[in-house]
């Protein structure tokens, strides 16, 4: 592709060969150092490109392999520019534009995350914005082996980190290190203490004195293995000993869950009726946002949905222009009513999502019991959600 450019700036002709001697007249040209591309066999001859430089060259092969050369086709920037050399303005606007686009190139335009799902990417742009790298950096000024230590020693969940910019594009690379497993101190008194209310369905005790039994209520907070050991009670000289006291304690819990269906709502019909306003922000005038000329939305209820596609030349050359497009649906908003039936299977779905996003994946759900009331203008729902899962925690001894 750079050699493509580098030919069409220099400018190149497509030439017809036709002779006997073909095949001559191009071993000739090779061997005097004349660059020849694209050649293709044609029943009319051969078509060849070459440079403007090597087509003079050519000269002397066509006498002494008595071929005859036509042109074809003129490509190149030289060629345009002497086809429009009288018309000033049009030269001037492209002039302008390569210049533009050549200082353009030079910042930063787009910033793009690859990783770090531990920590938000707003997180890390600001971040990035205090060392200095932002939308519409010089991209010359950016250190990035320099920011590339400061994320690595002000965010200890990255363990890699690769900052680089190709084009306008500066792209940051990060992959997060494995989390430590939490060191268990056997050394520090601890005392096992309920961490919520339940009924206690099974106790294994490793150390320490049990104070509980199965089958016993226990309300948060409540001591349920003691780390204080008394010894030597029966031999009469009595001791006290702590003991990093543990026990894994499973117990019965219940989760009430209450909330109401309406039996009357509102619904959005859509019309079909579209309607699209386009803008154009640019980065590098402080995001200022350009609306192209439309009228303004005569639907009374519409929902809007934005799209945004930044220009570029290629893949690495964002530029700072974003092109936004604000679609409007309009909707008519229409009063339904919903059946028992439909609240019903509303309310199960409903418990169902709260199990799933409430309730960690290590407890079991060992039963759901689901009261239903009807009134006038609701579906009332009362749930008692069953689990069994395990409530001891550690706490040091004072």
């Amino acid at each position: 592709m750079l050699l493509n450019f580098w030919q069409y700036t220099k400018g190149y002709v497509r030439l017809r060969v036709t002779g006997f001697s073909v095949e001559r007249f191009l071993n000739m040209a090779a061997y005097r150092g004349v660059y020849l591309w694209d050649v293709e066999r044609t029943p009319e001859g051969v078509h060849v490109n070459v440079t403007v430089k090597g087509f003079k060259r050519l000269k002397g092969c066509g006498r002494k392999t008595k071929c005859r050369t036509k042109i074809i086709e003129k490509n190149g920037l030289p060629f345009v520019i002497h086809r429009y050399r009288k018309r000033k303005l049009l030269m001037g606007g492209i002039i302008f534009f390569a210049i533009m686009m050549f200082v353009l190139s030079s910042f930063i335009w787009r910033i793009e995350i690859v990783g770090g799902a531990a920590v938000s990417h707003e997180t890390i742009l600001n971040f990035l914005e205090e060392q200095g790298l932002h939308i519409g950096r010089f991209k010359h000024a950016v250190n990035s082996r320099e920011i590339t230590r400061e994320l690595l020693n002000n965010f200890p969940e990255f363990s890699w980190a690769d900052v680089y910019t190709r084009g306008t594009r500066t792209t940051i690379m990060i992959a997060e290190s494995i989390p430590q497993q939490p060191v268990i101190d056997r050394q520090t008194p601890v005392h096992v203490v309920a961490a919520e209310d339940g009924l206690i369905t099974g106790i294994a005790t490793s150390s320490g004195a049990p104070l509980v039994r199965q089958n016993d209520v226990v309300r948060q907070g409540e001591m349920l293995v003691s780390g204080i050991l008394e010894l030597g009670v029966d031999t009469g000289i009595p001791s006290t000993v702590y003991v990093h006291a543990y026990a894994e304690v499973w117990a019965r819990r219940y989760h009430p869950i209450e909330f109401a269906i309406p039996l009357s709502y509102t619904e959005k019909v859509y019309t079909g009726r579209t309607t699209t306003r386009r803008s154009l922000q640019l980065l590098f005038a402080g995001n200022i946002r350009v609306n192209f000329p439309r009228g303004g939305i005569s639907f009374d209820s519409y929902d809007r949905i934005t799209t945004r596609h930044q220009l570029g030349v290629g893949g690495d050359y964002p530029l700072p222009f974003i092109l936004i497009a604000d679609r409007y649906l309009e909707f008519v908003p229409t009063v339904r009513t919903r059946s028992i039936e439909e609240a019903a299977n509303m309310a199960d779905h409903i418990i169902t999502n709260r199990i799933l996003r409430e309730f960690d994946f290590g407890i079991d759900i060992i039963d759901r019991q689901v009261e239903l009331l009807q009134t006038p203008d609701a579906l009332l729902v009362k749930a008692l959600i069953t689990t069994h899962e395990r409530i001891d925690t550690q706490v040091p001894i004072d």
